[in-house]
């Protein structure tokens, strides 16, 4: 049973990042020329959670590789409308886009969130042909509380007695790497679920009852787990960003590993960015790190 207390520090959180979200997006367009959509299919049992769009682009021959978002916010924000229209911009650069919403804190506690994540992620390769989806080419992208959750599948994907511990089996999907945004890192040393405003609303998902087990803590760890063939790499962070160490960390941590990795740090004095800047379709210098990563992506196309 989560506190009324924390109940309350969710709804309060999730009314003001939406108000933040709606109001840099505002009169971004539903749809753009070249990209097809389409909304609301349903991936899992709950209908008001499990849903995804798809973002297809027209003007790709062949079957379309494929990104699949796993979206940030503390662990109990985000949906897919917050990220429709960076994932329609993603899909503009030749990428079919799955964008899916998955039930958060308090609705579930960890680790319900990647077990849904793991859900969606089979729904991708079990209606490959229907889509036209490239198998061979599938890509991770990933920001925030979604980049803790993106390290903790791609470490289940690439060694396996972390994946054990979770019990989910591969699919035949071939994943050839990830985008991480102003993640999340070290969960357990980075202080987010300890101190400051975000300590709060994570305990949502994050509860004293599913902490005081030792196997959480040990599956948190997933640094522990992470080998050389974690996935190749795209890291990116700003000069804004709260969580930059994070990042910054990663990447050497990644790079200690032999991990094939970019690590990139955007944003100045003149051109401040903040956390998760990557989203923001009206913001020039996201454009620009956008087009980075998809070429990270097409340089490790099969």
């Amino acid at each position: 049973m989560v506190d009324d207390k924390i109940v309350k520090a969710v709804k309060d959180i999730r009314k003001s990042w939406k108000a933040s979200d709606d109001k840099r997006d505002a009169g971004l367009p539903h749809d753009i020329p070249n990209v097809r959509r389409i909304d609301n299919v349903q991936y899992g049992s709950d209908r008001n959670w499990n849903l995804l769009d798809i973002y297809l682009p027209e003007n790709v021959s062949g079957k379309l590789p494929v990104i699949i978002n796993i979206h940030g916010g503390d662990w109990i924000y985000g949906t897919k409308s917050t990220y429709q229209y960076y994932g329609l911009g993603l899909a503009k650069r030749g990428f079919a886009f799955v964008n899916p919403s998955f039930k958060l804190g308090p609705d579930v506690q960890f680790p319900g969130e990647l077990d849904q994540i793991n859900q969606y992620i089979h729904w991708v390769d079990e209606n490959a042909d229907k889509y036209n989806f490239d198998r061979n080419n599938v890509f991770l992208v990933a920001d925030s509380s979604g980049g803790n959750l993106a390290e903790e599948y791609v470490t289940c994907l690439t060694n396996p007695k972390y994946r054990d511990k979770f019990g989910y089996d591969l699919t035949n999907l071939k994943f050839r790497a990830v985008a991480l945004n102003s993640p999340v890192t070290f969960v357990l040393e980075c202080g987010i679920l300890a101190v400051g405003p975000l300590a709060e609303p994570a305990s949502a998902y994050f509860t004293p009852e599913v902490m005081a087990k030792s196997e959480t803590k040990d599956l948190m760890q997933v640094e522990n787990y992470i080998t050389k063939d974690f996935l190749p790499t795209f890291l990116t962070t700003a000069n804004q960003d709260p969580l930059h160490d994070c990042a910054a960390r990663l990447d050497g941590f990644l790079k200690a590993k032999g991990v094939e990795e970019v690590y990139k740090s955007f944003g100045d004095d003149k051109h401040p960015e903040p956390h998760v800047f990557i989203i923001n379709q009206k913001d020039s210098l996201a454009n620009k790190a956008n087009d980075e990563e998809i070429e990270f992506f097409k340089k490790h196309m099969k």
